[in-house]
């Protein structure tokens, strides 16, 4: 007897561990995971700027979610996206300074007659069917912003300002979220005069050679000119749309002399072009 009741107390107590373990070993394959986010490198995008994020199982059909928060937000570890569980999970992300907007499910475009966005872009992949995992997030730029300044121009006679209205035209009008390529699409837009002669606006990744500076005769709304950006810029060397992150460009037009300085920001270069006006 007193063996049998050992042997009974002996099965109560596997019995006991084996109800203890149960939670670790069932199926949790139909349970969520949770992506937190960790910054390398935002390129010192403020805290404030709006973040998209999308994440999307590569197998098994439906699943993508999406959200739209601040950096900010995605910098703390106490931000998560939920997404049904996958053998891997595809998450991108776009910080944007507001004028571009979504089309198709992964264009973001900008609409004619508006100045393009500071774009940066981040894509990533979680593999396994952990029920966790840490995403890296490194930003990369996906603009230009350029700057032009026309000098020597007889300031008197167009009474202080530039005498041309400018005009930005290109085919390029966003990028693909997935892929970090170029939209392309005919995009027009007419940054305002800053200072005397002195313009400033922002373009995407461009697709092709289509980059023009316009110039119209304010008076008489018709065309005088025009710069081929894309020839000015192909000049730099080390330089191509391909480029990971993008840089910024200044540009002094010297209609007296016929010459255009073209200096990358951060690269400490400086081009001089000999350009017929």
């Amino acid at each position: 007897m007193r063996h049998s009741i050992r042997i009974t107390g002996a099965l109560a107590l596997a019995a006991a561990i084996c109800s203890c373990q149960s939670p670790i070993r069932e199926n949790r394959s139909g349970c969520p995971a949770i992506l937190y986010f960790e910054f390398l490198d935002r390129q010192g995008i403020g805290s404030a700027e709006q973040m998209y994020l999308e994440a999307s199982p590569v197998l098994g059909g439906e699943g993508r979610v999406t959200d739209t928060t601040t950096v900010g937000a995605v910098s703390d570890r106490s931000y998560f996206l939920q997404v049904r569980r996958s053998d891997v999970i595809s998450i991108y992300g776009m910080a944007c300074f507001g004028n571009s907007r979504i089309e198709k499910g992964c264009d973001w475009v900008v609409d004619s007659q508006q100045d393009g966005d500071r774009l940066f872009r981040f894509s990533a992949r979680a593999e396994g069917m952990e029920e966790s995992a840490v995403i890296p997030v490194e930003m990369t730029k996906e603009h230009s912003v350029i700057r032009v300044k026309f000098v020597h121009f007889d300031r008197r006679k167009a009474q202080g300002r530039f005498p041309f209205r400018v005009v930005v035209s290109s085919q390029t009008c966003g990028i693909d979220l997935h892929s970090g390529l170029p939209v392309t699409g005919p995009y027009r837009y007419a940054p305002p005069e800053k200072e005397a002669g002195e313009f400033e606006f922002t373009v995407p990744r461009q697709a092709d050679r289509s980059l023009t500076l316009e110039l119209w005769d304010s008076d008489t709304d018709e065309p005088e000119d025009s710069l081929v950006l894309w020839g000015l810029l192909k000049q730099v060397e080390g330089f191509s749309w391909e480029m990971k992150n993008l840089p910024d460009f200044s540009l002094e037009v010297d209609y007296a002399s016929s010459e255009i300085s073209l200096s990358v920001c951060d690269w400490q270069n400086e081009t001089a072009i000999n350009y017929a006006i």
